[in-house]
């Protein structure tokens, strides 16, 4: 038994020292806060500073760039490359089970004019039905992620001025990378916003920005969101900021499902009950020949 205690001990050993390891690679938000300068100019360090924050600070951190980025002078078209360079790193660096609360954090506060890109930019490179060739996605299982990401951004969004227009560039983002299917999507994810918003979210906001039957146009939107700035070029904000990486993100939105294969059913797994583990008697280990 002495054998075992001393296995027993080696094991607490070893799990201390993992916590403190992870423990010592945590930053605090003023650490933080300290570099947000070069996480402005640099997103590698962006994606770097996240991943040593906490869930919450990371949220706050977030937001604390984004309203520093605000305040920088030059075009709309270079603050909204330095948005979507920023935010694509911030969102790399999301820690387990909050890349949700991190996407509606990006929707609240980054300016509607930068919105109209970013949704189009994430939808393509991000959070793309097809980015993951690996795994497959149903209807039913995409149209569950994509409404679960759009009720945090909702949520959040109650808190924000003109939250309903916000939150409907977070449904043409999913929308978008959809892919087409399924077709109903649209009017699904508007199910999601407040009731007073949903008419005209469905009517007016999104096929005027989809460009269904009607010229292209993000200005209902825009208008409707208060936007100050002009609506900034794609092709000039995509030539400053640089190619995007491709970015698989879309199977980390549903804490719990990181990766959800066509075997995985999202309502009959999602909420299975935790089975309890009994954990085995232990037994004296059997030594090795002519061991004492």
């Amino acid at each position: 038994m002495r054998t075992i205690g001393k296995i027993a001990a080696v094991i607490a050993l070893v799990a201390t020292a993992t916590v403190f390891a992870q423990d010592k690679e945590r930053i605090s938000l003023a650490d933080a806060r300290a570099k947000i300068g070069e996480c402005i100019k640099t997103p590698a360090t962006m994606t770097a500073t996240m991943k040593k924050l906490s869930a919450e600070d990371q949220k706050t951190f977030l937001a604390e760039v984004n309203e520093a980025i605000s305040k920088m002078p030059g075009s709309n078209e270079s603050l909204t490359a330095t948005y979507l360079n920023v935010n694509h790193a911030a969102l790399k660096g999301s820690q387990p089970g909050n890349l949700a609360t991190l996407v509606a954090e990006v929707f609240a506060t980054v300016p509607p004019e930068s919105l109209a890109v970013i949704n189009e930019r994430f939808a393509a490179d991000l959070f793309n039905r097809a980015a993951d060739p690996s795994v497959t996605y149903t209807d039913e299982q995409y149209e569950q992620i994509a409404k679960s990401l759009v009720e945090k951004v909702v949520e959040r969004n109650a808190q924000v001025e003109n939250g309903a227009a916000r939150s409907t560039f977070a449904i043409l983002m999913m929308v978008r990378a959809s892919n087409g299917s399924p077709a109903n999507l649209s009017d699904s994810l508007v199910d999601v916003l407040p009731t007073d918003s949903r008419n005209i979210a469905r009517n007016e906001w999104i096929p005027s920005a989809m460009g269904a039957n009607v010229e292209k146009s993000y200005e209902p939107l825009l208008g409707a969101a208060e936007a100050v700035g002009s609506l900034p070029s794609s092709e000039m904000v995509i030539r400053i900021a640089g190619p995007q990486l491709l970015e698989a993100l879309l199977g980390e939105v549903v804490e719990g499902t990181p990766v959800v294969s066509t075997s995985f059913n999202i309502e009959r797994d999602a909420n299975l009950p935790v089975k309890e583990v009994v954990p085995e008697t232990p037994t004296e280990p059997q030594g090795y020949p002519n061991q004492e």
